[in-house]
C-alpha cells in the first residue's frame, strides 16, 4: 500500500496550490478564471514528501495528479521480482495517472517523490461530477490534459528514436 499524502493545512497550501496552478499549469490554459474559480472545488490539494510514494504499481486510487512543485518518478515493474525501471521524471506543470480517472483498474506504474512535492488532485468521483456540472469547462479541461500527454509522448518518441 502507498504512503498515505499529507493533507495541505488550513489556510495554508490549498489556496497557494490552487492558485498556482491556475497561473502556471499548462493544462489549465484553455480555461478563463471564471472558469477556473468554478472548477476549484472538485480539486483538492496535497502534499507528498521527498521519497515518498504518491501511489503503487496495484493500487486502485482513482485520481490524477497535477505536479505544482517538485518531482516525481514513474517506474515500473520487470519481470524480475523486485526490480523497476524508471519510465519517467516529471516535475512542475505535468500530468501523472489521468488514466486512473477514466477507467477502475489498478495502477500499472509506482509514482515516487523525488522531492517534496506539491499537488492538486482531481479524483474520478469529482471529475464526473465536474463534468455534470461544467460539461464545456470539463472539455476544455480535458483538452489541456490531453495535449500534455501528447506532448509527453511524442518527447518519448523523439528519445526513443535518437537511440537507433
Amino acid at each position: 500500500m502507498s504512503t498515505p499524502l499529507g493533507e495541505c493545512a488550513p489556510g495554508g497550501c490549498p489556496q497557494t496550490l490552487c492558485e498556482k496552478m491556475k497561473r502556471e499549469l499548462r493544462c489549465f490554459s484553455f480555461l478563463s478564471d471564471v472558469e477556473l474559480g468554478a472548477i476549484a472545488p472538485y480539486f483538492s490539494c496535497r502534499m507528498v514528501p521527498a521519497r515518498a510514494d504518491v501511489w503503487r504499481s496495484g493500487d486502485v486510487e482513482d485520481y490524477m495528479a497535477f505536479i505544482v512543485t517538485g518531482k516525481v518518478e514513474l517506474k515500473v515493474d520487470t519481470e524480475f521480482p523486485g526490480k523497476q525501471v524508471v519510465v519517467g521524471v516529471f516535475s512542475r506543470g505535468a500530468v501523472i495517472g489521468a488514466g486512473s480517472v477514466l477507467s477502475p483498474h489498478p495502477r500499472t506504474l509506482t509514482a515516487r517523490a523525488l522531492e517534496d512535492c506539491g499537488l492538486v488532485l482531481l479524483a474520478r468521483e469529482n471529475f464526473e461530477m465536474l463534468l455534470q456540472a461544467y460539461p464545456q469547462t470539463g472539455i476544455k479541461l480535458l483538452k489541456g490534459v490531453l495535449l500534455s500527454e501528447a506532448h509527453r509522448l511524442s518527447r518519448a518518441y523523439a528519445r526513443l528514436a535518437s537511440v537507433f
